[in-house]
C-alpha cells in the first residue's frame, strides 16, 4: 500500500481528535461521581439524596473548572454540552412533538377569520392530514374547491395593503405558494422561540429538530418532571393586560355582571321548560324533569350547576378582582355553555371570562379559617372541601375594539423577565416592557387606580392585584403561589416571547430513569457478547489475520464514539443494536478480503503478492456491498426522528468508519507484518479447504428454489386476511402507550388487562402486552387519542391507573408514557412506506447503473422483493403466537431496509465475480449458464461467512437486547436467512431467465 505514512499520520490525527472529544464524557462523569459520594453522605445525615445531589450539581457546575488545558478550561455544564449524548431510551427523559397549527396561520391570513366555507375547508384540511397526511396547503386548497367550487380562493386572503402577498387577481398557483411560505415563515420563527426557551431553562443536551408536516421534535433526556417540560415547549405566551369587573370600594360591578349572567340563563332554562309540552307533564319522568326545572329556577339556572358564588370570600387573600369559582373538570362545560345565544347580551363586545392558572390554594385558604375564631374545626373542613380543585372565575373587560388592555400581539411587550422574591418572601416574576408597552401600560394604571388588572397568559389569570398607583417605567410583577422552578419557566417563556402560531403536542415519549438503567444494562451486555462472538469466530477461523481484525474492529467502535460525540448525536437503544450490527459489518469486508487472499495463496503465489491481489480483487465486491448498505442507511436517515432515526445514525457512520479500518487500517498492519518477513497465516487446517471446490448447479435448480419460501409466504397471506392485517404499533396507528409495572402478587395476564381496559374504554383499541422483567407490561389505548390538550393527557393516565387499580397500579407503576396522535400516525406510515418503496428503487438504480443490465437489476429487486414479502408473512403468522411484540412499526421499518441493504452485500458479491468473469471474455453472455454457476460456487464461501457473522450478531442482540428490540431483531434474523437463500437461488438465477427471455426474442425479430 503506498503512503503508508499518509495513513499513519491521519490515523494518529483522527485518534487525537476522537480522544478529545470523549475525554469530556470521562470529565463529566468524574464530576457526577464526586457529586453522588456528597450526596450519599448527606443522606447518612437524613438529608434528601436527590436534593443533595442537584445542589452539588447548580452550585458548583457552573463555578469550579473541571478540565483545564491550558489553553482552554471547562467547567461542569459545558463538558456535560460535549459529552455523549445518551438517548431517552437510555437515560430517561421525554420526547415531544409539536405541531404547528396551520390551520391558525391560514385563519390568521384571511380578511374574514369567521367566513364559513373558510372554516369548513380548514377542518376537512385537518381531517385529512389525521387519516391520510400529505402537505396541509394542498389539502387546504382541495378541500376549499370542493366547498365552494364557484368562489375564487384568492378573494379569501386579497388584501389592499399587501401588494406582494395575495391579490384578486393572483391564480391558484401563486396562492398555494403565499400559504405554504407564510405557514413555514410561521413554522420557522415557532423553532427560534421553543430553541430559546429550552437554551433559556439550562436543560442538559437538548434536541430540537424540525421534522416533516411542520413538526418541531424537542429531545430533553434527563429531565424530572415532564409536565413542567410540557408546560415550557406549549405555551403560547400571549400575555394580556385586561381590565377587570371588580368589587371595591367604587362599586361592585362583577356581582352586577354575574347577576346578569344567571339571570340570562335562568330565563333561557324557564323558556326551554315552558316549550317542553303539556301532554309530557303526565309522566313520572316528565314530572322529574319538571321538579328539575324548578330547581334551577330557585338557584339562577343552568349556569348554577357549573358557577359557585364565593361564600365568605373575605378569607381569599386578595379577593374582589372575583365572586365566583368553577371546579376544573367542568371548565370547558362553562365555556360551551357561555356560548349559547342568551348571554350574548351580557357579553358581547364587553366581557371575557377567564379562569386562574390554579387552584385555590387549600394551605392559604385554610390558614385564613384559622384566623377566624368563629369557625369550628368541622365547618372548616367544610370550606375546604367545598373548594377543592376549584378555580377563580374572572370577569375580564374588553375594549371598544373586544381586546385586551395591553397585548402581546404581534411584537413581545416584555424585554426582560427574571424570577424573585418580594418582601413577603413569595416568589414572583418581574417584568420589564418594552419602550412603548411601557407607556401604554402607564396610561392604563393611571386610569384604574384603586381597581384590579388581571395578568393573563395563555388566556389564564396568574394574578389580578389592585392597582395603588400610576406605574411608569414598565415594571410589572406577575404572582401566583409560585415555586421557584415554575417563576423561572414562566420568566423564561415571557422573555423568548410568544409563539407566532398555536403550537400542541401530538406525539410524546416520557421513558423513567429505571428503565433508562434496564436499556443501558441490556444494550451493553449484547454490545459485549456480540463482540466476544465475533473475536473468537474471526481467531479460530483466521488465525492471526483474524487478531488484526479484531484490532480493526476496537478501531472502528473507538472512532464511532469519538464521532458520535463530536456530531453530538445521541446513542439510543436502536443505537447500541446498530453498534452491534456494526461489529458484524466491519469484519465483513475483513471476510472478503481474506478468502479472497485465501484463494489466491491458493494459486501458490508469495504471500506479500497474495494480499496486494486480495485487496485489489476485493475491492470493488467490498464498494459495491458499503455502498448499497449506505443507501439503505440513507433512507433511514430520512426519517428524521424517532428508533429508526438513532439506528440510522450509528449505520451510517458504521459504514464510513468499517471501510476506513478494514481498507486502510488491517491492510497497514497486514503488509507491515509481512514487510518485516514475519509468518502470517489466513486459516487453520481445518478452515482451509471450508466450501472450497464446491460445484453444485445452482441454475439448474432454480425453479425449485424459486417456490420453496412458497408456503411460507401463502401460510403468511393466510394469516394476515384471517387476523385482518398485521398489529400495527402506536407510531403507525396512534393512541396512548404505558409501560407499566404491575403488582406481582397479583392475578394478572395480557388478557384481563384488556378486558379491563374494554369495560373502561368501550369504542377504544385496547391492548396489553408482556416488556421486559416479569410483572411489566406495556399497554396501549386509542382513548381520547384525537385530544391533544395538556389536561386530556393528564386525564388518560389517570383514568388508566384509576382502571387498573385492582391490580395495584399507582402513579408510581408508570414507568414510561407515549402519545402519538393520528395526524403524526398518518406520516409516520406513509412516509415509511414510501421509504422502503424508494429503498429497493435505489438498489434497482445501482445495479443498473453498475452492472450495465437490467437483468441483473430485476434479478436483486425481485430478491429483495422476495426477502421483504418473506419476513412481513413470517410476523403475520407469528403475531399472537411468540411472547414479545411483532408489530409493524418504525423498529420493522429499520428492520427491513437493513435487511435490504445485507440483502444487496451479498448478492453484489456473486455479481461482481460475474463482473470479473466478463472483463476479460466478451464472447461470454452475462446469462451464461456455467458462468453464473462459477460465480456464486467461487463465492460461497464469503458468502456465507458474511452471513454468519451477522447473522451471531443479530441472535445475540434477539437473546440480550430487551423486549424493545425483540421484534426489531427477530426480523433482522429472518432477513439475514432469507437475504442469503435469495442471493444464491433467486438474484443471480433470475438473471438467467430474464436473460434467455431477452435472447430468444431478440432472435425472433
Amino acid at each position: 500500500m503506498k503512503n503508508n505514512r499518509s495513513v499513519i499520520v491521519f490515523s494518529v490525527v483522527l485518534a487525537i481528535a476522537c480522544l478529545f472529544q470523549l475525554s469530556f464524557t470521562w470529565k463529566a462523569q468524574s464530576f457526577e461521581t464526586k457529586a453522588q459520594q456528597f450526596a450519599e453522605k448527606q443522606q447518612k445525615k437524613g438529608l434528601n439524596y436527590g436534593k443533595a445531589y442537584r445542589g452539588y450539581i447548580d452550585s458548583l457546575g457552573s463555578r469550579e473548572v473541571i478540565y483545564d488545558l491550558g489553553i482552554a478550561s471547562y467547567n461542569y455544564f459545558e463538558c456535560k454540552q460535549r459529552e455523549i449524548n445518551l438517548g431517552l431510551d437510555l437515560r430517561g427523559g421525554m420526547n415531544v412533538i409539536l405541531e404547528v397549527d396551520k390551520g391558525a396561520i391560514i385563519k390568521g391570513m384571511a380578511n374574514d377569520p369567521a367566513d364559513a366555507d373558510l372554516l369548513k375547508a380548514v377542518e376537512q384540511a385537518n381531517t385529512d392530514e389525521k387519516n391520510k397526511g400529505g402537505d396541509y396547503v394542498d389539502n387546504f386548497m382541495s378541500a376549499f374547491a370542493k366547498i365552494a367550487p364557484n368562489r375564487k380562493i384568492a378573494n379569501l386572503f386579497a388584501k389592499s395593503n399587501n401588494p406582494n402577498g395575495i391579490q384578486t387577481s393572483s391564480n391558484e398557483a401563486d396562492v398555494r405558494r403565499v400559504l405554504s411560505a407564510e405557514t413555514g415563515t410561521a413554522i420557522d420563527r415557532v423553532y427560534d422561540v421553543v430553541e430559546k426557551r429550552i437554551n433559556q431553562a439550562n436543560v442538559t443536551q437538548p434536541t430540537i429538530q424540525k421534522i416533516d408536516g411542520g413538526r418541531i421534535s424537542v429531545e430533553l433526556p434527563g429531565v424530572d418532571n415532564p409536565r413542567r417540560l410540557e408546560d415550557l415547549v406549549e405555551k403560547s405566551a400571549n400575555l394580556e393586560f385586561y381590565e377587570v369587573y371588580g368589587n371595591t370600594r367604587k362599586g361592585a360591578e362583577a356581582n352586577k355582571m354575574l347577576e346578569m349572567l344567571f339571570k340570562a340563563g335562568k330565563q333561557s332554562a324557564l323558556a326551554a321548560t315552558a316549550d317542553s309540552g303539556q301532554a309530557k307533564l303526565d309522566s313520572a319522568k316528565t314530572q322529574k324533569d319538571s321538579a328539575v326545572a324548578a330547581n334551577q329556577s330557585k338557584d339562577d339556572g343552568p349556569l348554577a350547576k357549573l358557577l359557585r358564588r364565593l361564600k365568605g370570600y373575605t378569607y381569599f387573600v386578595g379577593m374582589g378582582s372575583t365572586v365566583a369559582s368553577v371546579r376544573g373538570a367542568d371548565r370547558d362545560a362553562l365555556i360551551e355553555e357561555l356560548k349559547k345565544p342568551q348571554y350574548a347580551a351580557v357579553m358581547d363586545g364587553v366581557m371575557k371570562v377567564a379562569f386562574s392558572a390554579k387552584p385555590i390554594d387549600l394551605n392559604e385558604l385554610g390558614a385564613s379559617l384559622k384566623r377566624d375564631d368563629k369557625k369550628t374545626e368541622s365547618s372548616a373542613k367544610k370550606i375546604l372541601e367545598e373548594y377543592n380543585d376549584q378555580h377563580f372565575v374572572y370577569l375580564l373587560k374588553l375594549d371598544r375594539d373586544g381586546k385586551a388592555a395591553l397585548a402581546s400581539e404581534e411584537e413581545n411587550i416584555i424585554s426582560d423577565a427574571r424570577s424573585q422574591t418580594n418582601q413577603t418572601g413569595e416568589v414572583e416574576v418581574s417584568m420589564e416592557m418594552t419602550p412603548q408597552a411601557a407607556s401604554r401600560w402607564a396610561q392604563i394604571t393611571g386610569a384604574n387606580i384603586d381597581k384590579h388588572i388581571a395578568i393573563v397568559l395563555d388566556d389564564r389569570v396568574y394574578s389580578a392585584p389592585v392597582v395603588n398607583q400610576k406605574i411608569s417605567g414598565g415594571q410589572s410583577q406577575i404572582s401566583g403561589n409560585f415555586d421557584i422552578k415554575e417563576a423561572d419557566d414562566l420568566a423564561n417563556v415571557l422573555k423568548a416571547g410568544k409563539l407566532p402560531a398555536p403550537a400542541r403536542i401530538v406525539a410524546s415519549d416520557v421513558v423513567g430513569p429505571s428503565l433508562g438503567e434496564e436499556s443501558i444494562s441490556r444494550g451493553t451486555s449484547s454490545l459485549l457478547v456480540g463482540f466476544v462472538a465475533i473475536l473468537l469466530f474471526m481467531v479460530m477461523y483466521y488465525n492471526r489475520a483474524g487478531v488484526y481484525s479484531i484490532i480493526a474492529v476496537f478501531a472502528n467502535m473507538f472512532l464511532i464514539f469519538g464521532i458520535l460525540a463530536s456530531l453530538g448525536a445521541s446513542l439510543t437503544l436502536p443505537g447500541m443494536a446498530g453498534i452491534v450490527l456494526t461489529i458484524g459489518m466491519a469484519v465483513d469486508a475483513n471476510v472478503l478480503i481474506y478468502e479472497r487472499i485465501k484463494e489466491e495463496l491458493r494459486q501458490k503465489i508469495s504471500l506479500a503478492q497474495a494480499v496486494k491481489n486480495g485487496y485489489k480483487y476485493a475491492l470493488s465486491a467490498i464498494i459495491d456491498s458499503n455502498l448499497t448498505t449506505l443507501l439503505a442507511g440513507i433512507a433511514l436517515l430520512m426519517a428524521g426522528s424517532g428508533p429508526a432515526y438513532g439506528f440510522a445514525v450509528i449505520f451510517v457512520i458504521g459504514v464510513f468508519t468499517s471501510m476506513y479500518t478494514s481498507l486502510l487500517v488491517t491492510r497497514w498492519m497486514l503488509e507491515n507484518r509481512v514487510n518485516r518477513k514475519k509468518d502470517l497465516k489466513f486459516s487453520f487446517p481445518y478452515s482451509e479447504n471450508v466450501l472450497n471446490n464446491t460445484n453444485f448447479d445452482f441454475v439448474k435448480y432454480r425453479r425449485r428454489a424459486y417456490v420453496l419460501s412458497l408456503p411460507i409466504i401463502l401460510f403468511g397471506i393466510g394469516a394476515f386476511i384471517y387476523k385482518g392485517g398485521l398489529t400495527t404499533g402506536i407510531d403507525f396507528k396512534g393512541g396512548n402507550a404505558f409501560i407499566i409495572q404491575f403488582d406481582k402478587s397479583k392475578d394478572v395476564s395480557v388478557g384481563k388487562i384488556k378486558e379491563t381496559l374494554d369495560k373502561a374504554f368501550p369504542g377504544s383499541s385496547n391492548e396489553a402486552k408482556t416488556f421486559g422483567k416479569e410483572g411489566q407490561f406495556r399497554v396501549i389505548t386509542t382513548h381520547r387519542l384525537n385530544e391533544n390538550s395538556k389536561e386530556a393527557r393528564n386525564k388518560t393516565t389517570e383514568e388508566v391507573i384509576s382502571a387498573l387499580k385492582n391490580y395495584g397500579v399507582t402513579a408510581e407503576s408508570i414507568k414510561g408514557t407515549s402519545k402519538v396522535g393520528s395526524s403524526v400516525a398518518a406520516s409516520t406510515r406513509n412516509k415509511s412506506t414510501v421509504l422502503l418503496i424508494v429503498a429497493i428503487f435505489l438498489m434497482f438504480a445501482y445495479i443498473l447503473l453498475r452492472f450495465r443490465s437490467a437483468a441483473y437489476g430485476l434479478g436483486a429487486t425481485i430478491a429483495l422483493i422476495h426477502d421483504v414479502v418473506f419476513i412481513l408473512a413470517c410476523y403475520s403468522i407469528m403475531d399472537g403466537w411468540v411472547p414479545f411484540p411483532v408489530e409493524f412499526d418504525q423498529h420493522l421499518i429499520a428492520a427491513l431496509l437493513t435487511v435490504i441493504g445485507y440483502s444487496m452485500n451479498d448478492t453484489v458479491i456473486v455479481f461482481d465475480r460475474i463482473r470479473e468473469f466478463l472483463s476479460g471474455n466478451s464472447r461470454v453472455e452475462k446469462d451464461d449458464h456455467k458462468l453464473i454457476n462459477m460465480a456464486i460456487n467461487q463465492t460461497l464461501s464469503r458468502t456465507l461467512i458474511t452471513s454468519a457473522t451477522v447473522f451471531f450478531v443479530c441472535i445475540i442482540l434477539f437473546l440480550f437486547g430487551g423486549d424493545a428490540l425483540k421484534g426489531f431483531s427477530l426480523a433482522l434474523v429472518l432477513g439475514i436467512i432469507v437475504g442469503t437463500y435469495s442471493s444464491i437461488f433467486i438474484a443471480t438465477p433470475v438473471v438467467v431467465d430474464f436473460g434467455l427471455k431477452k435472447n430468444k426474442s431478440i432472435k425472433k425479430a
